[in-house]
């Protein structure tokens, strides 16, 4: 591989090792009484003690996950756990004088009840089940949780006589909804159907429950074939359907009153969720109290009285809240947030304040207080001294019009060392497809900048936060959408001045790697490419694939392969790899379900064949996204020297 002889300017923070480093606050959760917010930090430190040894697959990081909760007045924050096993999935009791988390002990994951005010954790076993996600009751005497049900002795000495053989059909166990009172010893289980239970909720009253299921647990069914219904607390019985035929849902919530449930869920899309159905409990009415909006909602919560619904809407790049009477009629906008939001996971019961996480293109994300009814936003739990030292790149929105005329626009974010000339770029094009590049904080695009580049995130047609047309407007064209769109960006920043045409790079993960497939075999203007668990074949990725076959190709292709070749063969970057001379780094973790490794591999093998450069790493027990920070700083390191060498 060649090298150039220096840099043309010293590296500067993040390091690889920094964006490893990096804390990941999860579990954002804020307590009935709006009084106190918890989280959970994970986090990863290299050991400089470390040494090699063959049973150790650490590369020398360990890793701890603690809970934490901070006042909704902000001020320092305070660690409730220390113990060295991981802790997850807070959620706090009805009085807010307790909270719950998960953490492994003896024999599979149990529920920890902490006081707030400190002393012995309760313990809660739900014997052999291995629980999925819980929810106390309204009056915190029992907790609802899912769980696949045991397999019975039958089922353990057929799968052990027969050697261990897998039923590919039959493989996938369906959740159940079960329910145990705090002090009892045995779970009582609620549903006692086929249906996968993946979502649930108590009502007010705690004698019912809403539910989101799949016809079964079967990926493709668990992320696309979703019904909601209300059961029967006692016994399961189905007291109501709300949802005529499966599709995609996102969030469910009763109204604090309890005679309404909202549901999240697409209108004429694939995962693009641009509806919020209102259920009236006794009756079944609905109405969609989005559908003048064309919005893409990421999430959304009820006021206190149960009389408006708040939304996160992504817009564009950013995020904006949006006030929609529960009965219909005209909505409020609260503004664009100063902050990208995620989704708001629970508020308190006046529905006034809500928890989640929020970042900006130059603050590390952190938990934030949002207010319901102006749209302010408080950091309570500011992470910004992670990144004290980095040399911290500026971004800025640029648009452009396609060959259509249409105006497309992204996100490009300027090194800091590019000075007043012409910069070289990458361009890292999101995944998906069915996704958005937004103004938020971006570690890796943080690590290219300080190593000289300016990086183009293009939010090119199929991209989320632009309306529904926008959305659909790449069925059945994928590649030759992106490309179009993309390649004119890059062109508008040519002529602009603001990048060098003789330093042009490009690379993605999953969809972004389908991208940089496709685009390195139209065109030769690129000096170097890398390919993270990308989409290289339409087919094999259809056969493969835990998700991207059924609903998802007939959206994504307007067909099956089997049924409508064509349509596959217009699509495929397979069919365009002797075409490429781009050197070509390739990435892919080895138990990855979403891309097939075989993707990775018959990108390599194509151009080991026609005498393109390339270089091909496999990455040991990684699924689709990456989680070993071993792995995460190679990788890292791996693809920036990538591009320094050409």
């Amino acid at each position: 591989m060649p090298t150039l002889a220096a840099e043309a300017h010293p590296e500067t923070r993040p390091l690889a090792v920094d964006l490893a480093s990096l804390p990941r606050i999860q579990g954002i959760t804020i307590s009935p009484d709006g009084q106190h917010i918890a989280y959970v930090v994970k986090e990863t430190r290299l050991d400089p003690d470390a040494r090699p040894s063959e049973s150790d697959t650490s590369g020398g990081w360990k890793s701890e996950a603690q809970l934490w909760v901070v006042g909704r007045a902000g001020g320092a924050p305070r660690q409730l756990t220390r113990a060295e096993k991981p802790v997850g999935n807070p959620k706090w009791l009805p009085d807010s004088r307790a909270i719950a988390f998960v953490r492994a002990n003896g024999n599979g994951r149990k529920i920890h009840i902490l006081p707030l005010d400190g002393g012995e954790a309760e313990v809660l076993d739900v014997g052999e089940l291995e629980f999925e996600d819980y929810e106390f009751a309204p009056d915190g005497r029992s907790i609802a949780f899912t769980a696949t049900p045991p397999r019975t002795a039958a089922e353990k000495e057929a799968t052990w006589r027969s050697g261990g053989v897998v039923d590919e059909g039959s493989r996938f166990r369906s959740s159940q909804l079960w329910v145990l009172e705090r002090g009892g010893k045995t779970p009582r289980r609620v549903t006692p159907g086929q249906e996968n239970v993946f979502a649930f909720r108590w009502s007010p009253d705690g004698r019912k429950f809403v539910v989101l299921t799949s016809p079964s647990a079967e990926p493709h069914d668990a992320s696309m074939r979703h019904s909601a219904r209300i059961l029967s607390a006692v016994d399961g019985a189905v007291l109501r359907d709300l949802t005529r035929e499966p599709r995609p849902h996102g969030f469910v919530a009763w109204s604090p009153d309890g005679r309404h449930v909202a549901v999240q869920s697409g209108k004429n899309t694939l995962s693009m969720l641009n509806a919020l159905h209102v259920y009236e409990v006794d009756s079944g009415r609905s109405w969609d109290v989005a559908d003048k909006l064309d919005a893409t909602i990421a999430s959304f919560a009820w006021s206190g009285d149960s009389r408006n619904l708040t939304l996160v809407v992504a817009e564009r790049t950013g995020t904006k809240l949006v006030r929609v009477p529960a009965a219909g009629g005209s909505a409020t906008q609260l503004g664009r947030t100063p902050r990208l939001l995620g989704p708001i996971g629970t508020t308190d019961r006046s529905g006034r304040w809500a928890a989640t996480f929020s970042s900006s293109s130059t603050d590390l994300g952190a938990p934030t207080l949002v207010d319901l009814q102006t749209g302010a936003l408080q950091v309570v739990a500011s992470q910004s001294n992670r990144i004290a030292g980095w040399t911290i790149a500026k971004t800025e929105v640029v648009r452009w019009k396609n060959a259509d005329g249409l105006e497309i626009e992204g996100l490009l974010t300027v090194s800091p060392h590019a000075g007043t000339g012409p910069a070289p770029l990458l361009v890292a094009p999101h995944g998906g497809p069915d996704d958005v590049s937004q103004d938020g904080f971006n570690p890796f695009v943080q690590y290219m900048a300080a190593r000289g580049y300016s990086v183009l995130r293009p939010n090119y047609r199929g991209s989320f936060g632009y309306g529904q047309a926008f959305y659909a407007a790449n069925r059945g064209r994928l590649g030759e959408v992106e490309l179009a769109d993309i390649e004119s960006g890059v062109d508008s920043l040519i002529a602009a001045g603001r990048v060098d045409p003789q330093r042009l790079y490009y690379g993605g993960w999953s969809w972004g790697g389908y991208v940089t497939a496709w685009t390195i075999g139209h065109t030769r203007r690129y000096r170097a490419a890398m390919v993270g668990a990308g989409v290289v074949d339409v087919v094999a990725q259809y056969a493969g694939s835990d998700i991207n076959h059924g609903d998802a190709a007939q959206w994504e292709f307007r067909g099956d392969p089997w049924k409508q070749p064509e349509e596959f063969a217009d699509s495929n970057p397979l069919r365009w790899l002797s075409k490429v001379a781009t050197p070509t780094l390739i990435a892919h973790g080895d138990e990855d379900s979403r891309v097939p490794p075989i993707n990775g591999m018959l990108l390599y093998r194509a151009l080991t064949d026609i005498g393109c450069e390339v270089r091909f790493h496999r990455y040991p027990r990684e699924p689709h996204g990456f989680g070993e920070p071993a792995h995460q700083v190679h990788l890292w390191t791996t693809w920036a020297a990538w591009y320094a060498a050409h």
